[in-house]
């Protein structure tokens, strides 16, 4: 059994992955990740926890980060959006977790979207 001290400590830990997933508030940037049945089966989850783990770790602000229902076709799962402030969605698909470190560091960060990752 955890001690109460344990429990807290976890509630710190995992308290910054929550707050990336909710109350998305104008001028951020959002990540909506496809999470439909075909998105799971292709690796949407690990997508989805790729995504989160870079955005907490880096400990970068304004970014959000959504699971939704299915998007885009079912050949190009795991399928993900990405909406930076004032700038149209961006479409990503077959992505796998080494490929969100990658849109992380140039398109959330950088804002110059991953040509070679962008669903046509």
């Amino acid at each position: 059994m955890k001690s109460i001290a344990d429990i807290n400590a976890i509630r710190e830990q995992m308290r910054s992955k929550v707050l990336i997933r909710d109350n998305t508030k104008e001028g951020e940037t959002h990540v909506f990740v496809g999470m439909g049945t075909v998105g799971l089966e292709a690796g949407a989850v690990e997508v989805f926890n790729a995504f989160v783990d870079e955005i907490t770790s880096r400990e970068i602000k304004n970014v959000r980060i959504s699971r939704s229902g299915a998007l885009g076709a079912a050949d190009k799962q795991p399928y993900v959006e990405v909406v930076l402030p004032g700038k149209a969605p961006v479409a990503y698909g077959n992505l796998t977790a080494d490929k969100v470190k990658v849109i992380v560091d140039k398109h959330v960060l950088g804002g110059e979207p991953v040509t070679d990752y962008i669903v046509k």
